[in-house]
């Protein structure tokens, strides 16, 4: 199994809001270039992480993007839910209607096993774990609009 880089990328962007004191929206320019990701990716991965309500989302000048809720109660299984969807190791496991050896299958079990475990640990920790300790990341330094070039003199 290997986690989607909208995957990664979510995990980070959660752990960069998260890491914050300030109270206020975060653009999603500023997570991009603090983080080191595409903006245009970025944007989707924000989009899911709202759906399932881990991030909210504000519109304008002011707005951007805050942690929907505090980081304690963020399970790290939340978010790969959030991106990846359902976990199944394999296709038997997504769809065990649809395989007719699960009845006699004895790695079926060790399958689920798997499965089972991967899910208990993600459940067991928290984007309050994944924190850094210390200073937060520091934010890239806020543009005030473009720069304005003075024509270059014909001569």
């Amino acid at each position: 199994m290997r986690l989607t880089r909208a995957t990664e990328y979510a995990y980070r962007a959660l752990r960069f809001l998260a890491s914050r004191k300030e109270e206020r929206w975060f653009s999603i320019q500023e997570i991009a270039q603090a983080e080191e990701m595409p903006v245009q990716f970025l944007a989707k991965v924000m989009q899911h992480l709202t759906q399932a309500g881990l991030v909210h989302s504000a519109c304008g000048k002011t707005g951007g993007y805050r942690l929907g809720r505090p980081a304690a109660q963020v399970k790290m299984a939340d978010v790969f839910l959030a991106m990846e969807g359902p976990l199944s190791v394999n296709m038997c496991m997504m769809y065990p209607t649809d395989c007719k050896f699960v009845e006699h299958c004895k790695v079926h079990n060790v399958w689920q096993e798997l499965q089972d475990a991967i899910l208990n640990v993600m459940n067991r920790h928290t984007l309050e774990e994944i924190l850094p300790t210390g200073v937060p990341f520091p934010l890239p330094e806020r543009s005030k609009g473009r720069k304005r070039v003075a024509p270059a003199a014909v001569g």
